[in-house]
């Protein structure tokens, strides 16, 4: 990491000098921290595949007559939900702030790794930017590419996200797929309640999060407002939820700048992480007058029952009958 001072010389001075300066002063634009988890059930396991499966009922009632006339069935398949691997490296010279205006970062001894600013990165800008890169770049658009040896890795290469899972679902006729046509601010409120009118009935009675970006969350509320019978009301009083049904619209900025919608019971989106190791546990080394931040953590997202998801997402080109 480069720490980049040019203009903080350019303005305070090439010099330190104690007027009061702390960490308050060192403002920085908010960061997106992670939603779209916060809708799943958390499953702890140190699997780096977790193995599922799922089973299918043929019907069993028959009208009774003496003679035994089998009827009935089992299909059991196999589902499984990856969990990827995730890493950071960084290393930096904290001396580069030393006879600046940010000097006070650079206080504390001979050892570098005990200097507040390496404190005030952990705090500020690691563990708040992973929750950001993860949000908006690998939980929802992430495709999974192997790192060349060496080399960094690009944004949205560790995992495959929700969006590639729901478009291979539907390709494999494993998912359903709900046409409501191209979203449009003036018709979004109706194509929502199309969405969830075609939820199969059994589902129809619990309560799911019916996922979109932010953008098309306030298009539906705007346009659940312009219907009659809303007319009158605050906008504090219109609010996401789906008449006549327990969903609820949820907008989540994974999902920027897509048109997809999905849904399906909580109980059904699994999100997977290890027993033995979290995201926010950093690896400090102080080498000569560098310092070295390591942090390693694997994480799944995923569903355990591809036939009770729900999208708009239609089927790619060449994946068969539509």
């Amino acid at each position: 990491m480069s720490i980049t001072t040019t203009a903080i010389v350019q303005e305070y001075g090439a010099f330190y000098q104690d007027a009061g300066q702390n960490k308050k002063r060192i403002l920085s634009m908010l960061s997106q921290g992670r939603e779209i988890t916060n809708l799943a059930t958390p499953i702890k396991t140190d699997d780096t595949i977790y193995r599922l499966a799922n089973a299918s009922f043929r019907t069993l009632v028959q009208p009774f007559q003496k003679t035994f006339t089998q009827k009935g069935g089992v299909e059991i398949v196999p589902n499984e939900i990856r969990v990827f691997r995730f890493k950071i490296d960084d290393e930096f010279m904290p001396d580069e702030l030393y006879g600046t205006w940010l000097g006070f970062l650079a206080k504390g001894g001979l050892n570098r790794k005990d200097w507040p600013f390496v404190k005030w990165l952990i705090e500020v800008y690691y563990a708040r930017q992973i929750d950001q890169d993860m949000e908006l770049n690998e939980y929802y658009k992430g495709v999974y590419k192997a790192p060349a040896t060496g080399v960094a890795g690009a944004d949205g290469t560790g995992m495959d996200g929700l969006k590639k899972q729901l478009q291979a679902g539907v390709d494999a006729d494993t998912m359903n797929s709900v046409d409501v046509g191209s979203l449009h601010a003036d018709t979004i409120f109706d194509q929502v309640e199309l969405f969830v009118d075609k939820i199969a009935e059994v589902y129809q009675g619990i309560p799911m999060d019916v996922c979109m970006s932010k953008y098309w969350t306030k298009k539906y509320l705007q346009d659940k407002r312009s219907q009659g019978f809303y007319q009158n009301k605050s906008d504090k009083e219109i609010n996401t939820g789906i008449d006549f049904t327990p969903q609820d619209v949820k907008g989540l900025a994974s999902m920027v700048g897509t048109d997809d919608i999905f849904c399906t019971p909580k109980e059904n989106f699994l999100h997977l992480s290890p027993i033995t190791m979290t995201k926010n546990q950093f690896k400090i080394e102080e080498a000569k007058r560098a310092v070295a931040v390591m942090g390693d953590w694997s994480e799944g997202l995923g569903f355990g029952i591809n036939q009770a998801v729900w999208t708009n997402i239609q089927k790619s080109a060449g994946s068969g009958s539509v």
